[in-house]
């Protein structure tokens, strides 16, 4: 067993400023899923929750020598993934914006959304790019973020593991995200609401 398992929490602390992996492993076993639960409740979306819970930690090691051993590590990562996560959410929003901006102008009005998503032309482009994913892939995608299934209920439908899905997600959402913003606008927005939104 790992004696950093029963060491106290400042201990740990303190050997994760020097650097101490199997300290800094502890930690993240031991809070990794309360954050990724905290990020999930923001944000609603699987993928990105646990990419931004592996930012977190990131930032935590990056950022180990500004821990202070006596202060509550809870209300530390709490903070640091608040803090992640509205950055992330504050990035997509100009990110949509500059995206109505490019396909139409500042000029068109709160409208211009729901017309972007009412329009036909948008979908088939949308159906155009998941059509270039691998056909396992697009599938995983699909049940996903069009029909709303959970990671868990595609893994059984398709007799595959839930890391499995998970990996094909990943692989899927930064394929369509580097199309979408690489084009001019509207396909940008779109598929920022597809990737995003609540299912």
């Amino acid at each position: 067993m790992d004696i950093h398992q029963n060491l106290p929490e400042n201990e740990l602390l303190r050997l994760l400023r020097c650097g101490d992996m199997q300290a800094f492993d502890v930690l993240y076993r031991r809070y990794s899923q309360i954050i990724y639960g905290n990020i999930l409740r923001f944000l609603k979306d699987e993928t990105v929750a646990e990419d931004l819970l592996q930012d977190v930690f990131v930032r935590i090691w990056e950022n180990r020598l500004k821990i202070d051993p006596e202060q509550s590590f809870a209300a530390f990562l709490f903070t640091c993934s608040r803090n992640i996560t509205f950055n992330f959410k504050r990035r997509l929003k100009l990110e949509m914006e500059s995206a109505v901006q490019l396909a139409y102008g500042a000029m068109e009005g709160e409208n211009t959304i729901d017309r972007a998503l009412d329009s036909k032309e948008a979908m088939l482009w949308i159906e155009q790019i998941l059509n270039k994913l691998p056909s396992q892939r697009q599938k995983i995608f699909r049940l996903s973020k069009l029909e709303g299934k959970s990671y868990q209920e595609i893994a059984e439908e398709m007799g595959i593991s839930v890391s499995t899905v998970r990996d094909h997600i990943v692989k899927a959402n930064k394929f369509i995200r580097s199309t979408a913003l690489a084009d001019n606008g509207l396909s940008a927005l779109l598929l920022a609401f597809l990737l995003f939104s609540t299912n």
